[in-house]
């Protein structure tokens, strides 16, 4: 399972990625700890990325007009459950070459991302995919370089690095050439030889550090709104959400020469204090995206901002997760939310055990939106509910903590799923959708309606 967690960049309930059966754990041998820091970053910073990489070739499909999911990371599949995923989703995350060939074999454009922390070093004891077969991590590589990493006021020792409350991952200095250096080469490297489609950047969003640098190995110098509101001298004067766009701009830019999408985790919007860009990059990977539980004034805020990247024409991934693949209020809640901000790359996905499930609202066609907001979710507000038309239907979404009553100009068919789940061993998955026609509906509080002309 995909390490997607805001608060660890891991997968629902925290856990950090793992390889897959059978791989290797290996610690990459990095460069001569003889060499100075200095010399070793004017090295780097002289290097070109490869100019050959996975994120030219295969284009990131249209999703006007349907709906369309990216995966999670993908376990191993059997020849029957290659067969289903290709023909259902347009793309995942996380694979070796090993897994990710016997797909493109089958669909030579299905998309796969390569999974790296965003302003963290991964603690020495977790893996990610460093030349596309082999689950490893590049710590020797990084710690013989201090000054890339963030330090307490103490000091820039090894002893004073800040380590996430979490899962031990290290906090960087964005402002350090050397690191910012090394961050873009490594990831285009990485993309080559893993013949990757872009960056999924985890763990990017600077909120993340009031909680993340909290604990014994932390840094109090960034409690509570300080990453936004606290300049530091560390990084020119600069606050760390300042300091964080100007490194993820030049990333961006850096990768995007290369051809490389940079989509990082920039969890839901739903910070007040944070006055982040995230804008900045080709694509955004919205963690938590229109959770039932947020507050009306919170969802206003979060789907406003995914309004604006999908306006911009950004890749934006929206993904959540299910206590259970029977919750078929969040699942309707959930896609109705996807459907009320899609555009033309726009990718969805949900889980409940993992990301190999299939659930038959997936398969809904609406067609084109007829209705689209450009700045703001109040654009779409409509006798109380949020409201956008499709060649094929309406989605209503509710997200305050009233019920709301709808009457319709004619007579529509109401969406009801059912089942879904788990893809089988032999790449069948129950599930269906059946329609109730009405003229009016009561939509409850924090709740959505899909419905069909």
């Amino acid at each position: 399972m995909a390490c997607l967690a805001a608060a660890c960049g891991g997968s629902k309930g925290g856990a950090s990625p793992s390889p897959a059966d059978g791989a290797v754990d290996r610690i990459a041998t990095g460069p001569d700890t003889t060499v100075s820091d200095a010399a070793f970053d004017a090295s780097v910073a002289d290097a070109a990325p490869p100019v050959e990489t996975g994120g030219t070739k295969r284009p990131f499909p249209d999703t006007s007009q349907k709906i369309a999911i990216l995966a999670d990371q993908l376990p191993d599949l059997t020849a029957e459950q290659q067969q289903f995923v290709v023909s259902h989703f347009v793309g995942t995350q996380k694979l070796t070459l090993a897994l990710s060939r016997p797909l493109r074999a089958l669909k030579p454009d299905f998309l796969v991302l390569h999974y790296h922390l965003a302003m963290w070093q991964s603690a020495p004891t977790t893996s990610f995919i460093l030349d596309g077969n082999t689950w490893s991590n590049d710590f020797s590589t990084v710690t013989a370089h201090e000054s890339w990493f963030w330090h307490t006021a103490a000091g820039a020792t090894t002893a004073n690095r800040v380590a996430s409350s979490s899962d031990g991952k290290l906090l960087m200095n964005v402002s350090d050439p050397g690191f910012q250096a090394y961050w873009a080469q490594s990831l285009a490297q990485q993309v080559a030889a893993g013949d990757y489609d872009g960056v999924f950047l985890d763990s990017a969003s600077p909120a993340l550090l009031q909680g993340e640098c909290a604990g014994t190995a932390g840094d109090p110098r960034l409690a509570g709104t300080a990453a936004c509101n606290t300049t530091f001298a560390e990084l020119g004067g600069k606050t760390y959400c300042q300091a964080w766009e100007a490194w993820i701009a030049a990333l961006d830019s850096s990768l995007g020469s290369a051809g490389i999408p940079l989509i990082p985790n920039t969890s839901a919007f739903t910070t007040t204090w944070d006055t982040t860009n995230y804008g900045l990059t080709a694509g955004a990977f919205v963690e938590g995206f229109a959770d039932p539980t947020f507050a009306p004034a919170d969802w206003k805020a979060s789907t406003t901002e995914l309004i604006k990247l999908v306006t911009a024409n950004k890749i934006v991934i929206l993904q959540n997760y299910l206590a259970s693949a029977d919750d078929l209020a969040k699942r309707r809640y959930l896609l109705a939310n996807y459907l009320l901000v899609k555009g033309s790359r726009t990718y969805l996905d949900y889980f409940a055990a993992g990301p190999l499930e299939w659930y038959p609202e997936w398969d809904l066609d609406l067609g084109a939106a007829q209705t689209s907001a450009a700045s703001n979710a109040d654009e779409l507000l409509s006798g109380g509910v949020y409201r956008r038309d499709f060649a094929n239907g309406v989605v209503l979404v509710n997200p305050t903590a009233a019920t709301v009553s709808v009457s319709f100009a004619s007579p529509l068919r109401r969406v009801v799923p059912s089942s879904g789940g788990a893809i089988s061993n032999t790449g069948t998955t129950s599930g269906s959708t059946t329609t109730t026609t009405v003229s009016s509906l009561s939509v409850p509080a924090a709740s959505a309606e899909i419905l069909l002309h």
